[in-house]
């Protein structure tokens, strides 16, 4: 008889909310599944933790994936570092560092989770998963990280990186192209051509709503562009692009 899936167990520890029914979320099959599919050598219980949203942990008195994700940013920043050394040894510091910043951040470790689907596995509290705080980049990026973390731990740097880079390599199949910085360098370009008409910069502001950011994009006292996105930075960076795609300024 097959089992329910990790979520359908999450819906069933809502409504119960007994200790059988938070182990078998814990202790539940699609982890082990994850680890023998991607030949991981990590232990099911501190996998786990990868994969625990703080409202999960505060609501059930669990650990959480919080320091393994502040470990797994440093450790995918060097893999990506040392990778783009490798493939480019005699470009600039300037110009690695902007393609660096293409790579590591929210929408492209969202994709290498999306990918992965580990949007599956991800165990949040019961007001967040009726709000599909598990779907959201912000999340499903900082899983990786601390997923990256969980690996490191228990088989190193090498193993991590060749495992990092193929599932970054697959998800996002041209993302060392230096053609990305066309894309990712907007702001950069944006704050050139008012510079250059207005003799001043653009500015961005932004609201909170109930589930990120209403971002808005100022030249000259105007706003030329706004809309919602999940956090500040992609809302500001996808303004740039669209304000000089449809040559507003």
């Amino acid at each position: 008889m097959s089992h329910r899936r990790l979520h359908e167990q999450l819906i069933q520890l809502f409504a119960e909310r007994n200790s059988h029914e938070l182990l078998s979320c814990l202790d539940h099959p699609d982890y082990s599944a994850f680890i023998a599919r991607h030949s991981l050598s990590v232990p099911q219980q501190d996998l786990v933790l990868a994969f625990t949203h703080t409202s999960f942990a505060h609501e059930y008195e669990v650990a959480h994936q919080e320091l393994a994700e502040f470990f797994g940013d440093a450790i995918i920043q060097l893999i990506v570092t040392a990778e783009l050394m490798k493939i480019y040894p005699t470009e600039k510091e300037g110009r690695l560092s902007r393609l660096r910043s293409s790579i590591v951040n929210e929408k492209t470790l969202a994709k290498v989770a999306t990918w992965l689907g580990l949007r599956e596995l991800i165990l949040v509290g019961k007001g967040e998963y009726k709000k599909e705080l598990h779907l959201q980049d912000t999340v499903l990026a900082d899983t990786v990280e601390a997923l990256m973390a969980k690996i490191f731990k228990h088989m190193g740097l090498v193993a991590s990186s060749e495992i990092f880079l193929k599932w970054l390599v697959q998800a996002v199949p041209d993302v060392f192209g230096m053609g990305n910085l066309e894309n990712y360098d907007a702001k950069s370009k944006l704050q050139e051509a008012t510079l250059a008409k207005y003799k001043t910069l653009p500015r961005y502001s932004a609201d909170t709503l109930t589930e990120g950011f209403l971002v808005k994009l100022w030249v000259n006292e105007e706003i030329v562009a706004e809309g919602e996105f999940s956090s500040k930075k992609i809302g500001e960076r996808e303004l740039a692009r669209k304000v000089l795609d449809n040559k507003v300024i």
